[in-house]
């Protein structure tokens, strides 16, 4: 299978695998499985670490795209095509983060099954967001 995780899946994968549930660990770890990392999740980690909402306990936010290469994450490569086609999902009326926005068009567009916790997710099933966490 083919799986494009969010941002804060990366995070606790990579710093506290207790926050995961045993089926995504177990995803996350089987090497017949991709798992793609967005660029846009390195640029999100970036901003909140330097704007203090975020701390990454020593582990400097230039290094991210090799660590997640070495945890065996794809950093998926998206197409101009990612970013203009975003206006074709609905903003909703409690969500308009434009992070989460561009994981949930390139889950869509990229045919990935995008692994997120963030229940705000689950509206954008209806325009065909595969969904995973439990």
């Amino acid at each position: 299978m083919k799986y494009l995780i969010d941002t804060h899946v990366f995070l606790w994968a990579l710093m506290d695998t207790s926050k995961l549930s045993q089926r995504i660990y177990d995803i996350l770890e089987d090497d017949r499985n991709k798992v793609f990392i967005s660029p846009m999740s390195f640029w999100e980690i970036a901003i909140k670490s330097q704007n203090g909402k975020l701390k990454l306990e020593g582990i400097p936010v230039i290094h991210l795209p090799h660590i997640a290469e070495q945890m065996d994450f794809l950093t998926l490569t998206p197409s101009a095509y990612d970013y203009v086609s975003i206006a074709q999902i609905p903003l909703k009326d409690n969500h308009h983060d434009p992070f989460d926005r561009m994981l949930i068009q390139q889950a869509i567009r990229n045919d990935l099954v995008l692994i997120s916790k963030d229940e705000k997710f689950r509206e954008y099933e209806e325009n065909g967001l595969q969904l995973l966490w439990e």
